[in-house]
């Protein structure tokens, strides 16, 4: 699991309207019903709430806790005889809409096996708790019925109808991402095919039929061949000469520091990584490396690897200014690779919306992406950036 700064900063951004809302349930619980009567129910009513808030880093196992607690709290209740603050049901506003928030993360996130099974443990979760909390009406202790619990499951009915429109709107944009990816993808391919078919290919086939003009003349006139070959040297050299631009168009145009080694990656990912750091050490702040291969890296992820290295090297190098320090860490464990590089400077221009950053932190993110791994850049808790990248590796790639 992810716990940089930068991935638990962009958490909060996508999350905090789902910790106001709950907060301000757990606020007005606290103030209907006095602070002596929530001793009991307010903390645990405030746990389910972070849960809720955070699910989406881990949606099936906060289900799951959330519901175990409703289980728990329902019981300790029972036991003691405590009736609980409810409006329309034994469970509270703000159990309801925690458990709500759950559902409708588990649905969006989780593989469908796993949802459904979360999603009855939260029901029947409901359902105990609408049976064995206690409730006091009108001075008359006793238990809730199924008429109670109905209220609760409409709610969680509307979770799992929120869940299924936001899962089905993250398919659609991925269907989309993946087209445009593809679609830039096959653009780029015929560019090259029109490439090498207009210069390189020019060049190769004059170099061919003079080849084989020698090849004929030479035994009826030497002298001929000899005078052929300069003009083959001249025909290699161009096509050379066309090669080296055509790969020059192909490159990143901002990507200065190291590129010759992020194209012409090795076996050895260590070493093509240090091989990157030592360039750019050359014309930046000090940078300081640890690397830490437990686990063998595949070439393709390798390759990403020394890439996200590279740009977020180059992104430093533009835009953190003042900056006295950059730090990376590169990991390798069975299951994922992970990189990360944070510098302590000033810049504005890495965020990746709007800003003068282009498009790095894009490229960075689909390429990631692509290989089904997860991708956060945003401000470190000291200021400067962080960009972290977590690749899947063997099985835990999906």
């Amino acid at each position: 699991m992810d716990n940089s700064p930068a991935s638990w900063q962009a958490l909060m951004r996508r999350q905090w309207p789902v910790a106001v809302a709950l907060g301000v349930l757990l606020f007005a619980e606290l103030v209907s019903t006095g602070l002596n009567r929530n001793l009991i129910a307010l903390p645990p009513a405030t746990l389910l709430a972070a849960i809720a808030v955070i699910s989406p880093r881990r949606p099936i196992d906060a289900a799951f806790t959330g519901a175990a607690m409703i289980f728990g709290t329902s019981l300790g209740y029972y036991l003691l005889g405590t009736n609980t603050y409810s409006v329309f049901s034994p469970v509270s506003p703000s159990e309801t809409a925690s458990m709500m928030v759950l559902i409708a993360m588990v649905i969006r996130s989780a593989p469908g096996r796993w949802a459904t099974a979360a999603v009855v443990t939260i029901w029947l979760s409901g359902l105990v708790a609408s049976l064995t909390r206690p409730r006091n009406i009108v001075g008359d202790w006793q238990l809730g019925n199924f008429d109670e619990a109905f209220p609760t499951f409409m709610l969680f009915a509307l979770a799992v109808g929120t869940g299924l429109y936001f899962r089905a709107r993250d398919k659609d944009r991925q269907r989309t991402v993946t087209h445009q990816v593809t679609s830039a993808q096959q653009q780029e391919r015929i560019a090259l095919a029109r490439e090498l078919h207009d210069v390189v290919a020019h060049h190769v086939t004059g170099i061919v039929v003079q080849a084989q003009a020698a090849m004929i003349v030479a035994e009826k006139d030497p002298q001929a061949a000899q005078r052929i070959l300069p003009s083959i040297a001249r025909s290699g050299s161009d096509a050379l000469t066309a090669m080296r631009r055509l790969v020059g168009t192909l490159r990143d145009s901002d990507a200065r520091i190291g590129v010759d080694a992020a194209e012409s990656a090795t076996a050895d990912l260590a070493a093509d990584v240090r091989k990157v750091v030592e360039e750019a050490r050359e014309i930046g702040p000090p940078i300081e490396l640890r690397i830490d291969l437990r686990a063998e890296v595949p070439a393709e992820v390798a390759r990403s690897v020394l890439r996200l290295v590279q740009e977020a090297l180059t992104n430093a190098h533009k835009h953190a200014l003042n900056a006295t320090v950059i730090k990376i860490d590169v990991t390798s464990e069975p299951g994922r690779t992970r990189v990360v590089v944070a510098d302590d400077g000033q810049g504005s221009a890495h965020d990746p919306i709007g800003g003068s950053g282009g498009y790095g932190l894009v490229g960075m993110r689909e390429r990631v992406e692509l290989l089904g791994g997860r991708f956060s850049a945003g401000r470190g808790w000291k200021g400067g950036w962080e960009v972290f990248a977590e690749l899947p590796v063997g099985e835990a790639k999906q």
